[in-house]
């Protein structure tokens, strides 16, 4: 039987030699045989190695250490000879399936065939069905909660039991690059908010936030990709800021810039959703999260070392903290002025001002959950309250003077309106506008303000004080006061007779009907003045 020789071995052999020792004795003490002992002493005599003469050198002994490494025999494979039969069926499972070789050979396994995984590696090169690995540069292991990767891969098709159609459903995957632990949020769109929200519950799971976090070159996140200088959307960014990562897009189509994700979304795959049956999406995040607790308690391919507990002893309390409240993702957009001085954001109307921000100027818009920003290059421009769809915000400042009056419409402003211009037209407002309908009288109040600028305050207080002593509430009375110069005529009084009818009052209506009097009985009520 072969026995090979280490190189230490080697060098005890030539160190016991030059001591004086003989081969059978050195044979005896190494437990070698005579013959090996004496090829290694030739050879060293060969290479200038003499027994009086000094310590062999680096060189002597590496070229002696040769000797034990046998010429390679030619390679038996037995076991690739039971494959042969099933090379269609590989090929199906690793091209059509896109199944790993691990998984492979558990298939291979249930059909009876026990083969080693290199066995199968060595198979599908030689046939073609894959290609070979190029060479590479393992980096070293990064910090506990430094980096985060995540990217996304297909699920498959599920129907929506609702509509009942066939939705193509994605897997996001973040991995923990230090401890390998991941987790899934199964989605139907990759749109910014279902990003976030499977971010959000990654954090959560986690119990942190990585400082770190390399991702795919997805629209929602990355505007323009550029493997030196990418611009990221602004809601993105905002977010990465908001939660204290730093957001690292990997180069588009550098599958190797965050390797830990992409072999895990075909575990994945794989392992969860192939032969699962899912109901709905809610379903499939549940089960995902069992699925999950699998993985962590798997030995990882590569660190040969269980994730959740390599992440619970050494990385979770190296991760950001995480304060478990909801992000809410903002809403930006482009918005124009219009001639009302509102832009309109999500079906709702926000009001800019005049001034400085004449119709048809171009804004920029935020909305978050409570407030809506409006922003010219950057500079703030307006905060309003968010408005639901179909409401207003309006600050009465932001519209010309010449119109303020115009644009607010609630009764209270025109009677504070109405009382500046004096206590009497105050309270003739107040009278205008009471009752369960006020709203139905608005037009008549801004005429009642409009009649204060025209004719000056003076003027109005004195005829709306005419008129409250009459009560004579009706704006159109007021105005024919000021326009013929009655409201400063004092009314009349109580004792003063009343001035006479005219003759045409004098007598009945009946008098004028024909029906009642004959043509002389109509005038006999003319006074005669010829009379004798």
């Amino acid at each position: 039987m072969y026995r090979e020789v280490g190189l230490m071995q080697v060098v005890d052999i030539l160190r016991r030699w030059q001591a004086g020792g003989s081969t059978r004795t050195i044979a005896q003490a190494m437990g070698l045989a005579r013959n090996t002992v004496g090829k290694y002493l030739r050879e060293a005599e060969r290479l200038g190695v003499s027994r009086e003469g000094p310590a062999p050198t680096n060189e002597q002994i590496v070229a002696l250490s040769r000797l034990s490494h046998p010429s390679p025999p030619a390679r038996a494979r037995p076991r690739a000879s039971l494959l042969e039969p099933h090379l269609e069926q590989i090929g199906h499972w690793l091209q059509d399936d896109e199944l790993q070789l691990t998984r492979v050979v558990e298939l291979l396994g249930q059909r009876g065939i026990p083969v080693s995984y290199m066995t199968l590696h060595r198979f599908v090169l030689t046939h073609g069905l894959k290609r070979g690995s190029r060479d590479t540069v393992r980096l070293p292991e990064t910090a506990p909660g430094e980096v985060a990767q995540f990217d996304f891969g297909t699920l498959g098709r599920l129907t929506d039991p609702t509509t009942g159609k066939r939705r193509l459903v994605w897997a996001m995957n973040v991995v923990l690059v230090h401890s390998r632990h991941q987790f899934v949020w199964p989605l139907i769109r990759q749109t910014l908010e279902e990003v976030i929200a499977g971010l959000e519950a990654a954090w959560w799971f986690f119990g942190g936030i990585p400082r770190r976090v390399i991702f795919d070159n997805f629209p929602a996140a990355v505007a323009g990709a550029d493997s030196l200088n990418p611009v990221f959307t602004r809601g993105f960014l905002e977010y990465s800021q908001a939660r204290g990562f730093i957001a690292d897009p990997a180069r588009v189509r550098h599958r190797r810039d965050k390797p830990h994700t992409e072999r895990n979304v075909q575990y994945v795959r794989e392992r969860f959703w192939k032969g699962g049956a899912f109901t709905d999406l809610a379903d499939v995040r549940a089960q995902a999260q069992r699925c999950l607790e699998i993985a962590g308690q798997r030995i990882h391919g590569t660190t040969r070392k269980v994730p959740l507990a390599v992440f619970e002893d050494q990385e979770r309390a190296h991760l950001l903290p995480y304060d478990g409240i909801p992000y809410f993702v903002p809403q930006w957009g482009q918005v124009t002025v219009h001639p009302d001085h509102h832009v309109a954001f999500r079906y709702a109307l926000y009001s800019v001002p005049y001034d400085r921000y004449p119709p048809g100027t171009k804004l920029e818009i935020r909305a978050d959950r409570e407030l809506v920003h409006i922003y010219r290059k950057g500079e703030p421009v307006k905060v309003h309250p968010r408005q639901p769809r179909g409401g207003r915000s309006t600050d009465p400042a932001d519209y010309p003077p010449e119109r303020t009056a115009y644009a607010l419409r609630a009764p209270e402003y025109v009677i504070r309106e109405a009382a500046k211009l004096g206590p009497h037209v105050g309270q003739f407002a107040e009278r205008l506008l009471s009752g369960e309908f006020p709203w139905t009288k608005l037009r008549q109040g801004q005429q009642l303000v409009r009649l204060g600028h025209r004719y000056g305050p003076g003027r109005l207080i004195a005829a709306c004080e005419r008129a409250l002593s009459v009560d004579l509430i009706d704006v159109r009375r007021v105005e024919r006061m000021l326009k013929e110069a009655l409201e400063q005529e004092s009314p009349p009084s109580d004792d003063a007779p009343a001035p006479p009818l005219s003759s045409r009052f004098a007598r009945i209506g009946t008098s004028f009907d024909h029906r009642y009097t004959t043509t002389m009985e109509a005038f006999s009520w003319i006074p005669t003045y010829y009379d004798s």
